[in-house]
């Protein structure tokens, strides 16, 4: 199936609400890097939390792939400064920061395999346990992104551990496959959420990962930062869910 017409389904996908998805119970949320988690699930944070769901979010990595080189914020600062912006997002969505646990992997080395793996998956496994959580949410397998790709891999992994565990996929950089790309997936089978009521929320969420956002670390020439057009996805009224039959 072309990624074009991938995409396209997931778009016309049914509407649904976020107790459609996940029963009503805990949520636990994979997040590759300190941002994934309110780009494609914040407005489905946000509802849960309005709602009195209990939502946990896993950050899988330290987020300090995003500026290398600079000398301004060095790495340790840096994966500092981005998981205070995940604190700051997080209560914009109405997320405590108890409820937010870092992995601490490092950036773009998130394995598919070995000890490191099985190390992570088993921490996932006991959040997921000790919350009462029914449902596993996790960046699509499509995402081209190693660190999504492996994620993925680590959600499909606890998700054969925990019978019944629901398992959910959000893309992030798969919004922006060529669309004449070949993609070795069935078509979606998928919900998307109107957030529209926390849009605003989102927005303000997203704002707090300024160092993804704006030119706050200007002194890295090959740093990342998002532009309006690489952002336009996670900024309407919908958000996107497929589900993983494991």
């Amino acid at each position: 199936m072309k990624a074009g017409a991938y995409l396209d389904a997931l778009r016309a996908s049914p509407v649904a609400n976020v107790r459609d998805l996940t029963g009503g119970r805990p949520i636990v949320i994979l997040s590759p890097h300190p941002d994934d988690e309110t780009l494609g699930a914040g407005g489905l944070i946000a509802e849960a939390c309005a709602a009195g769901q209990a939502v946990e979010v896993v950050v899988v990595t330290d987020g300090s792939g995003s500026h290398p080189r600079s000398t301004q914020y060095p790495k340790q600062k840096l994966v500092d400064l981005r998981y205070s912006e995940v604190h700051e997002a997080g209560l914009a969505l109405g997320l405590p920061p108890d409820r937010i646990t870092f992995l601490g992997l490092t950036d773009t080395l998130v394995p598919k395999s070995g000890p490191q793996f099985d190390a992570a998956v088993k921490q996932i496994a006991d959040i997921v346990r000790r919350s009462g959580a029914g449902s596993l949410l996790v960046t699509w397998e499509g995402d081209p992104h190693c660190d999504h790709e492996a994620s993925a891999e680590l959600a499909k992994a606890v998700a054969g551990m925990i019978p019944g565990l629901k398992l959910w996929e959000y893309p992030i950089w798969g919004w922006h496959a060529e669309v004449d790309a070949e993609l070795d997936l069935p078509a979606p089978h998928a919900w998307r959420i109107d957030i529209s009521i926390h849009r605003a929320r989102k927005l303000a969420a997203i704002e707090a990962h300024a160092s993804q956002m704006t030119d706050l670390i200007s002194d890295d020439p090959d740093g990342f930062r998002f532009n309006p057009e690489s952002l336009a996805p996670f900024l309407g009224s919908y958000e996107y869910f497929i589900e993983v039959r494991t």
